[in-house]
């Protein structure tokens, strides 16, 4: 959005990950402490403050947790600040309680990556339904890495003649890495290797990690899997691999999922969430029942067996371009015309 010519400011917490990336990327940063959870007017006056200062009219919200900051902004502003929420994860138990509506009240618009979760936002919630719309991530193919799958594999130092199944995001339990080591074990073939990308959540006492490495031992894989860390340039991972594996039991969204398809490899998911809807959209690899690994398994041997070629680039493409999502975020969300 700064690109293309809005004046920007990223609200953040002081001396985050986030903050640091900001500031990395020349970006206007106003850091404050860490507000609480619920009934934030402490912070949420003085951000707003702050906010008026640099004559801010509209405020973008990514995470769950900000939404009473948020109502708390436009409620204090007098809703001269507009506030808009950009859904990331989804929830399950119904949010129609009193207090959720009242501050829902406040938010002038509640975007979402997908349809279903519009539905969903729209039976579990009381907001009004002409504030929820439906625009999708984005991605920049600019960005998308050019390599063919022999040079990727050569530059990551990975054999040529493996079928390769890949993971990728932070090691953790919602992520079911162990069904994908299951259905390796069940194929009982040596030339197909999974290559697992992420690392732990820093300081975690989770033992993830080290029971996946004591299956991996039970099950005899140690040649066949293998962990390859962070990864802060993932093109030629994706590149590289046969298929992504996306074995939670839901995705709320999954970026790994596009930026998969933004790199011709099909995906191997769970019929749930944002990955069906993803892949019935797109169809670049194979939905298979959620928690089975021998579902996996056998998807699994399909790609082995034939890549399909399903995959309308052209549609897909014009469907994330960033540009064109900007463009549909200011004229929908801003009510203004493109600056760029």
């Amino acid at each position: 959005m700064q690109a293309r010519g809005h004046e920007i400011t990223l609200v953040c917490t002081k001396n985050s990950p986030l903050e640091a990336a900001a500031l990395d990327a020349q970006l206007s940063v106003n850091s404050f402490r860490k507000p609480a959870r619920h009934y934030a007017f402490l912070s949420a006056l003085m951000i707003l403050l702050s906010l008026k200062k640099r004559g801010v009219t509209a405020l973008m919200i990514r995470n769950t947790s900000d939404i009473s900051l948020g109502a708390s902004i436009a409620f204090l502003s007098f809703k001269r600040i507009n506030v808009h929420f950009f859904m990331e994860l989804m929830f399950q138990e119904q949010k129609q309680q009193l207090y959720r509506s009242i501050r829902y009240s406040f938010l002038s618009s509640w975007i979402c990556s997908l349809e279903y979760m519009k539905k969903k936002v729209l039976s579990s919630t009381h907001i009004q339904p002409n504030k929820v719309c439906v625009i999708p991530s984005a991605l920049d193919f600019s960005q998308i890495s050019p390599f063919r799958k022999s040079e990727a594999r050569q530059q990551l130092k990975l054999p040529g003649d493996k079928v390769l199944f890949g993971m990728i995001g932070r090691i953790d339990r919602k992520k079911r890495i162990e069904l994908a080591i299951l259905a390796l074990h069940q194929l009982q073939n040596s030339d197909y290797q999974l290559l697992i990308v992420g690392e732990e959540t820093p300081d975690s006492p989770d033992s993830y990690l080290a029971e996946l490495q004591k299956l991996i031992q039970e099950k005899e894989l140690e040649h066949q899997v293998r962990f390859c860390g962070f990864q802060q340039e993932t093109g030629p991972f994706y590149r590289a691999i046969d298929a992504l594996i996306m074995a939670s039991d839901f995705e709320t969204f999954g970026m790994s999922t596009i930026e998969a398809l933004a790199h011709k490899t099909p995906v191997i998911a769970t019929n749930s969430g944002g990955s069906k809807e993803l892949l019935n959209q797109f169809p670049f690899g194979f939905l298979v029942e959620p928690g089975d690994a021998s579902s996996f398994a056998k998807a699994m041997e399909k790609i082995a067996e034939r890549i399909p070629e399903d995959l309308d680039f052209k549609t897909f493409q014009t469907y994330f371009d960033h540009q064109r999502i900007c463009e549909n975020i200011e004229s929908r969300i801003l009510s203004c015309e493109s600056v760029r």
